[in-house]
């Protein structure tokens, strides 16, 4: 059987789908087929991640950095998300996927694994957003046209998921 993930967004929810979960699971049991059932929050959307590529990439084109320099998106992606990492361990709440410092495979160099955006869940997907505003604020960046589109978009999405919920 495939992978199955279904959003449960209201109580009334709850009962229905873990009843599916538990039928899905018995039947494939019986047929001798170990099962993995796994309850995790929700993860980002499609447009979070181009609402925060979008803005990532304003950044790049507008802030230098130490000297003057001008840095690409991926190399601004990379400060951004670890400052964001820090950011939360400060205020104890850990990523979910942490990035990690591990030594080189010769043993003469510590390199940095930076927490991917990949594998952000939801929550930490719009404090990443909450984020690059506040730090585009600071810098003094002008959010270009595909960023502002992009946040109609992502704000619409927040509006239908909360009319859901409710």
């Amino acid at each position: 059987m495939s992978k199955q993930a279904t959003t449960i967004r209201s109580e009334s929810q709850l009962r229905p789908v873990m009843t599916r979960a538990w039928e899905i699971a018995c039947a494939m049991v019986k047929a001798g087929k170990p099962c993995c059932v796994s309850i995790t929050e929700e993860s980002k959307t499609r447009t979070m991640e181009k609402k925060y590529h979008a803005m990532i990439g304003d950044i790049a084109k507008q802030v230098t950095f130490f000297g003057k320099k001008r840095y690409s998106q991926d190399v601004w992606k990379a400060l951004l998300v670890d400052q964001f990492e820090q950011e939360k361990l400060s205020m104890g709440e850990p990523l979910t996927h942490p990035g990690q410092l591990i030594t080189s495979m010769d043993g003469r160099r510590t390199i940095t694994v930076r927490p991917t955006t990949t594998k952000f869940r939801k929550s930490e997907a719009v404090d990443f957003v909450e984020f690059l505003y506040a730090q585009g604020c600071e810098m003094g960046v002008q959010w270009s046209e595909p960023a502002l589109a992009v946040y109609e978009e992502y704000y619409d999405e927040m509006q239908k998921q909360n009319r859901r919920a409710a």
